[in-house]
């Protein structure tokens, strides 16, 4: 008989079209009990980032997830957005109806504190999102590393170059104080970098194989997903309406016109299936200041004498990933 036991999991995320992607993974796959969503300011402001969870969650029916707002602002810097690559509401400025359902009251960090108390067994956490929320539990409660599996991280980066600076990855340099805190707790990260993310990739005629489902939410997911790739073969523009030039892919070169990389969904298959990836158990630590302020260090040759407490993932399999991730897609939320 399969086991129906479902492994109980918070995802914290500042939503953010593959955000959405990523939490309609999650809940499509049926493997997963997850107990709230926490929000974060990230991609867009903390508020939008709530409503877009709380869009998400509509359009499968799963209202019954709380959603927690959590920090406005890294712990020590100021915030630095996405919008202009995401649009002002974090969804492309698409026109998605605004949600029936509210967040839920209480505090992300103490609700995320809360919640692994009260969790039978060790949570997951998925973060795909700057890392504030998860630093505040750390310095909220002592216990709280000990009530928490592993930290699963969309961030941080190791030979291949940042997406927000030559060395750091946006949801690190967004709060790099945060991601060291966390990074260095007795809490096991296990971070899905751009080296890693980058071997991934999700084509139009994926889209297209989601499309043909024909549900609310694949309809939801292709027009969001969509906005992604349009963009990634136009002009783009930075905040300051300056034009960052001709990019295809987010600027990543070994993409091709119709293919993009979203991140957070890559992130999310190792949650789904840790079989896909390589990882090596080493220790990383970040850097807050200087020319590589947000780079996430990997001492990968033990030279620093600290116990390993990280993973780094190094290697995927991108084609059993999306495969997966489209079977999922076409097949959940039918009813």
């Amino acid at each position: 008989m399969e086991n129906t036991v479902k492994v109980p999991v918070i995802i914290d995320t500042d939503p953010g079209d593959d955000d959405a992607a990523s939490i309609l993974w999650v809940l499509a796959s049926g493997k997963f009990d997850v107990k709230a969503i926490t929000v974060t300011n990230g991609n867009v402001g903390v508020d939008w980032c709530a409503v877009n969870a709380l869009r998400t969650l509509e359009v499968c029916g799963c209202q019954d997830i709380p959603v927690y707002k959590g920090a406005y602002r890294p712990l020590v810097r100021p915030s630095i957005e996405a919008s202009w690559m995401h649009g002002k509401d974090g969804f492309g400025d698409l026109g998605f109806p605004m949600p029936c359902t509210k967040v839920s009251s209480g505090y992300a960090p103490v609700e995320l504190v809360r919640i692994a108390r009260e969790a039978p067994e060790p949570i997951t956490i998925l973060v795909l999102g700057p890392m504030t929320n998860i630093a505040m539990a750390v310095l909220l409660d002592p216990d709280f590393e000990n009530h928490v599996k592993e930290v699963i991280f969309m961030g941080g980066t190791f030979k291949v170059s940042g997406n927000q600076a030559p060395r750091a990855s946006y949801n690190v340099m967004v709060d790099p104080e945060a991601a060291k805190v966390v990074y260095n707790s007795k809490i096991p990260v296990v971070q899905l970098g751009l080296d890693v993310c980058d071997m991934v990739t999700q084509r139009v005629e994926d889209l297209e194989t989601i499309a043909e489902a024909g549900t609310r939410v694949t309809d939801f997911l292709t027009r969001l997903l969509s906005f992604r790739i349009n963009k990634a073969a136009k002009p783009i523009y930075d905040k300051h309406g300056n034009k960052v030039g001709e990019i295809k892919a987010e600027n990543q070169a070994n993409r091709k016109k119709g293919e993009i990389g979203l991140n957070d969904l890559t992130t999310t298959g190792y949650l789904i299936n840790p079989h896909w990836f390589r990882t090596l158990h080493t220790t990383i630590d970040v850097e807050t200041q200087g020319l590589c302020d947000g780079e996430t260090i990997i001492d990968y040759m033990g030279l620093w004498g600290r116990e390993p407490n990280n993973y780094f993932a190094y290697e995927a399999d991108g084609e059993a990933l999306v495969k997966q991730w489209v079977k999922d897609m076409t097949a959940a939320f039918r009813d």
